[in-house]
Order: C-alpha cells, then sequence, then structure tokens
C-alpha cells in the first residue's frame, strides 16, 4: 500500500508539467523513447435509485519503446488504473453501466502490462496483460462516456473480460502482422483461474467458473469510402462448479464482427456497429450462464465545427438460451444512449449521457433495468 501511495504521489507530480499533446516524451535519445500520458476522468449519475459519482475510467499509461538490430524494435507497456471516487469491489451483473474494475481498498491497480519486440515488415509478438485480439473488433463502439459495452461480448461476467481472453487479457501472447489493406492478429491464453458468481443484488451465489486456456483471432480490413471491416473469434475452456467442485466442462465461445464508417472523432459522421453470437459467454440478471446469446451496439456520432458532438447509440444482448442449463431465455438487456459532448479544448471536453432502458429481466422484480443521466468531465493528456 505505501508503495502504491509513493508512485500516485510521483504519477501526480508529473501531471503538475503536462503539455497541450496527449502525451509526454519524458525522454528520448534516438535508440530509446519513454513516453507518459493517460486521461481522468469523473461524472456524476443520477437515476430512480441512483446518485453518485463514480470514476470514469481514469488510468496512467507508460510507454517505452527501444530499437535494436536490424531494423526490430522492442517495446513495453504499463498502464494503471485510478480510482478518483468510490467503486465496487464486488461483481454485479447490471444494466447500469460499467464502472471501473479496481477493487476500493488498491488506491491504483493494473490495466495493461506486457513486453514485446515488433519489425515492420515481420510484425509484432508481445506477452502480459493486453487488450485482447477480439476488442479490435468491440471495441470500436466501445466510445460510450458511461452505458456502452454491454453486448460487445468484451467484458463478460461483469469482469475486464481477463479470464476469457476478450477484453484485457491476463497472461496473453499475441501476434500481429499487417499486409496492405488487412490486419491480422493471433492469440493464445495461458491462465488457471477461477472466479466466485455474484447476482444484481449483490448476494452469493454458490456457482463458481474455472477458466482454462484460450484461444483468439481477428482479421481486419480497411475498405475503399471509409469503410472498415472486422472479424474475430474467442475461445476458452470453462468448467461449471459448485460449493467448490467442477460439474460441468464447456466451451465459452464468441463470435463478432463489425462495419464502421469514417474514424472516430474526426469532423462529421463517424459510425460503428458491431455484432456478435456468444456461447457460454456471460450471464443473465441473476447470474445464470446464457448457454446462447446474441448482441448488438450501435455507436453513431457527429461532430460539429462548433466542437459539439451527439452520439446515439443502442446496446441489446439477448438471451437465446435453451432450458437445457442455467438461464431461460428471457433476458433481454436493451436500452438506448444519448450523449452530447463539448470539446472545449481537444485535450478536454464535458459529456452528458442519458440512457433510456427497455430491458426485460429474468427477475421481474428487480427495479435496475430503469433510466439513468450522468454528467462529467474528461482529460486526455
Amino acid at each position: 500500500m505505501k508503495k502504491q501511495l509513493v508512485m500516485l504521489s510521483v504519477l501526480s507530480a508529473l501531471c503538475i508539467f503536462i503539455p497541450e499533446a496527449k502525451s509526454i516524451e519524458v525522454f528520448n535519445n534516438d535508440k530509446t523513447a519513454f513516453n507518459f500520458s493517460g486521461d481522468l476522468s469523473v461524472y456524476y449519475l443520477r437515476g430512480n435509485e441512483l446518485d453518485e459519482v463514480n470514476d470514469g475510467f481514469s488510468r496512467y499509461i507508460f510507454d517505452i519503446s527501444h530499437n535494436i538490430k536490424d531494423d526490430w524494435q522492442v517495446l513495453a507497456k504499463l498502464e494503471w488504473g485510478v480510482q478518483l471516487s468510490n467503486t465496487n469491489n464486488q461483481i454485479v451483473f447490471n444494466n447500469s453501466g460499467l464502472t471501473s474494475t479496481g477493487p476500493t481498498d488498491d488506491v491504483i491497480w493494473l490495466r495493461q502490462g506486457y513486453v514485446g519486440f515488433e519489425h515492420q515488415d515481420y510484425g509484432r509478438f508481445t506477452m502480459g496483460k493486453q487488450w485482447g485480439v477480439s476488442y479490435d473488433v468491440g471495441g470500436v463502439t466501445d466510445w460510450f462516456e458511461i452505458f456502452g459495452g454491454g453486448a460487445q461480448g468484451t467484458y463478460n461476467f461483469g469482469t475486464d473480460g481477463g479470464f476469457s481472453g476478450t477484453g484485457r487479457a491476463e497472461q496473453a501472447l499475441q501476434y500481429r502482422i499487417k499486409y496492405k489493406s488487412f490486419s491480422f492478429a493471433t492469440q493464445y491464453l495461458a491462465s488457471s483461474e477461477q472466479l466466485n458468481v455474484h447476482g444484481e443484488d449483490g448476494k452469493d451465489f454458490a456457482a463458481v467458473l474455472n477458466f482454462s486456456d484460450s484461444y483468439g483471432m481477428s482479421i481486419l480490413y480497411k475498405a475503399p469510402l471509409d469503410i472498415g471491416l472486422g472479424v474475430a473469434y474467442n475461445k476458452a475452456k470453462l468448467s461449471l462448479g459448485a460449493n467448490g467442485e467442477s460439474s460441468m466442462k464447456i466451451d465459452d465461445e464468441l463470435v463478432s464482427a463489425y462495419i464502421t464508417y469514417r474514424q472516430y472523432n474526426n469532423i462529421g459522421l463517424h459510425v460503428a456497429f458491431v455484432y456478435t453470437d456468444m456461447t457460454n459467454h456471460d450471464m443473465n440478471d441473476v447470474g445464470q450462464l446464457m448457454n446462447k446469446a446474441k448482441g448488438l451496439e450501435l455507436y453513431s456520432e457527429y461532430r460539429f465545427e462548433n466542437d459539439i458532438s451527439l452520439v446515439v447509440g443502442y446496446i441489446s444482448l439477448q438471451d437465446k438460451s435453451n432450458t437445457f442449463l442455467g438461464a431461460d431465455g428471457t433476458y433481454h438487456k436493451q436500452y438506448s444512449i444519448l450523449s452530447a459532448k463539448y470539446n472545449w479544448d481537444e485535450d478536454f471536453y464535458f459529456f452528458i449521457e442519458s440512457k433510456f432502458d427497455n430491458s426485460k429481466l429474468s427477475n421481474e422484480s428487480s427495479d435496475l433495468a430503469e433510466n439513468a443521466t450522468g454528467i462529467g468531465m474528461r482529460f486526455i493528456f
């Protein structure tokens, strides 16, 4: 804890000297480069049962690169999440948006940390905790300030996706290479993790999920007319347990695809759409495994010349399970998002984001599928 406080003090001191650019070049001697960047965000959230100030994915990032012989380059990245406000350290399945995943008793926690090497012609190889290759697809709609990420399959089981490899993959080995307008990526995740399941009300369930090795791949294509296309696949080995004992081994599978129009945050229109097909990849609102589910996410933004942006989004995760295992097929997370941003500067903006919820929950007596609105600000450096 003392080491974390010291590190936070050092990072805070560095923030005093942040320039207008979105990163600080701490050191560069033409062979080794060391850059510091990140963002700080906080928002006030209000709904029928909500009235709180939350952290909006604040983080500090260190990027290091080192040139070696034959045009190869060594690279490393460290990214820490930072707690600015109160967060919940219990995994809860809900419809009110994804908040920070760090435990409340830690000032900072690891979001990413990896080491690797790359070559312009031969590609890039990395090892460590890093964005999974399926996030190459799911990430195109992950730009909402508060309520997004509910149907793309990235943050399954109420986590950051590290266990299954679809989010910030734990213990991951990745290889990436580009060829003309195509980008290819493969991933192997060597892990053995256990997750205790909680429901929406925070009460403990007896169910236990045991994760083992997973595999993933993605293919992206930059098409003409500012169109982007991509597909991804991820498969993890999963065993279900109760009272500490394994009872059934199954496959956790995610298939996802996207189409985009124009780049994010440019003047004018940007649209991104993600479709997902999930098998044993997530749970419903009462902690039951969905053996089949389908997800849709839409993110559309129009940025005007006056630095105001309007955002319209749609999230749908529908349970398609049969009654053979877990969920009964009634759950349907479904809501629309309306948001506006004012970019006071390219590195600082205000936002307001509202969720209009029309979800159908397995627990019909629950009031967690509710409308909510948040206002906040983000500083990017």
